[in-house]
């Protein structure tokens, strides 16, 4: 299973990057301010054009020489990005013509030798359209007049962009892949060399799709495993905020390649904001997941008050595995590949369809559905219709009345009367009279 490519979008400050990453992604992800400077933390996220998938990050602004303290771990961090993509989006603002800082972003941006896309921002009518042609000199081939704000001509610009994405076919095998994420330090190669060193019968070590990456295979009861790992990320501690940026480019592709996901987290720490990203981006985009808790050697710890910790924080770790390990000494890791594989077939499982009835019928005898505006809503019956995560399809006669908090009932009582511990289950409401 191949990873999605990344996209990077990059330039000076206030141009409009952030606009234009939530423009593509098609929801308001990085936050968007006058003020110069605003976005510091990556902002990274997948978005689709025309069946193309991608990752986009977004990146804080070039100021090279600039007063803010944060500059320079700015400036690395866009080196970063750039390094790990395949295509790069470089932001000009049409109203203020051909910037300095332009030219300086342009020149990293050619240095790179990636394919580039120059996107001519603002231009938010005719006029400006025309006032593209100056950033020809930029030596980044023709401009793209868009105005990030209102769409115009982004969709010109994604058809170009998502032409020169590299696009491979998935590759359907009878493996399961289990991508180890997690951040710095938190024991993620020391885990998968435990695993392999316990699981003796490893069969091929081939180089992953990313760099640094690489995908080994072991075998658990006759089930074969891909152990999809990042590799190569140990860094100095003073470069740990570029390194746990860097990190999380890296969880994202390995995200895309696995079926289920062991996130992996420290036991000597609640989980911080970061560990919770990447579990609830995982479980957004359909994997299975598995949150592991890593170094319990190190000291007693109260499991029960951790476990609390982390549900309040995402409410979705409640219908997660929690697995406690020492990669270090290997207690718990036994029961990592058992609970993957466990994960991975409840996440391509097959419901019968009269299985989902008998589930609906008992779930609306228990509670039924409100009826707003005096109007009685009948559930009718539900039936599969995509797995990998599961999706369910449930035909109403109003089903726009059905509350938020019902539609949460009833995929309480499905997950439960399923048992899909560990996957996400997406449930559909359809229209139907009769």
């Amino acid at each position: 299973m191949s990873s999605i490519p990344t996209v990077a979008i990059v330039g000076r400050v206030n141009v409009g990057k952030s606009t234009l990453f939530n423009r593509i992604v098609g929801h308001r992800v990085a936050i968007v301010d006058d003020r110069p400077g605003v976005t510091r933390d990556r902002n990274m996220a997948p978005a689709t054009w025309c069946g193309h998938d991608f990752l986009l990050v977004d990146t804080g602004g070039l100021a090279p020489g600039g007063e803010d303290v944060f500059q320079e771990g700015i400036d690395r961090q866009i080196r970063l990005a750039i390094e790990e993509s395949d295509a790069v989006i470089l932001v000009v603002d049409a109203m203020d013509g051909v910037h300095p800082f332009d030219i300086d972003s342009a020149d990293l941006v050619r240095r790179s030798g990636l394919p580039a896309f120059l996107a001519v921002n603002k231009a938010d009518n005719v006029e400006r359209f025309r006032l593209a042609a100056e950033f020809y000199g930029l030596g980044l081939g023709d401009p793209w007049p868009v105005s990030a704000l209102h769409g115009h001509g982004t969709g010109e610009l994604l058809d170009a962009l998502v032409a020169v994405l590299p696009r491979e076919e998935l590759i359907v095998t009878e493996s399961l892949g289990l991508a180890v994420v997690g951040r710095p330090n938190v024991g993620k190669s020391s885990l998968v060399n435990r695993l392999c060193r316990e699981e003796r019968n490893i069969v091929t070590e081939v180089a992953g799709t990313t760099r640094d990456s690489t995908d080994t295979h072991v075998e658990w009861h006759g089930n074969d495993i891909r152990l999809v790992d990042t590799a190569g990320l140990r860094r100095k501690s003073r470069e740990m905020d570029d390194l746990e940026f860097y990190s999380t480019v890296r969880a994202w592709k390995s995200i895309t390649r696995g079926d289920v996901v062991l996130v992996v987290m420290d036991a000597s720490e609640y989980p911080v904001q970061q560990d919770i990203r990447i579990a609830a981006r995982a479980w957004e985009i359909g994997k299975g997941v598995i949150i592991g808790v890593n170094k319990i050697d190190l000291g007693a710890m109260d499991r029960d008050l951790w476990i609390r910790a982390i549900v309040q924080r995402f409410n979705a770790a409640r219908w997660m595995p929690i697995l406690f390990f020492s990669a270090l000494t290997g207690a718990g890791v036994g029961r990592i590949l058992p609970k993957a594989v466990e994960v991975g077939y409840a996440r391509r499982r097959e419901i019968p369809t009269p299985d989902l009835n008998r589930l609906l019928q008992a779930a609306v005898e228990e509670t039924a559905p409100p009826s707003p505006r005096g109007r009685h809503v009948r559930l009718f019956y539900a039936t599969q219709v995509g797995a990998a995560p599961p999706r369910i399809l449930v035909f109403a006669n109003h089903p726009e009345d059905l509350s938020e908090n019902w539609r949460r009932y009833l995929e309480n009582r499905l997950r439960e009367g399923l048992d899909m511990q560990g996957v996400p289950l997406r449930i559909i409401y359809r229209r139907r009279e009769h």
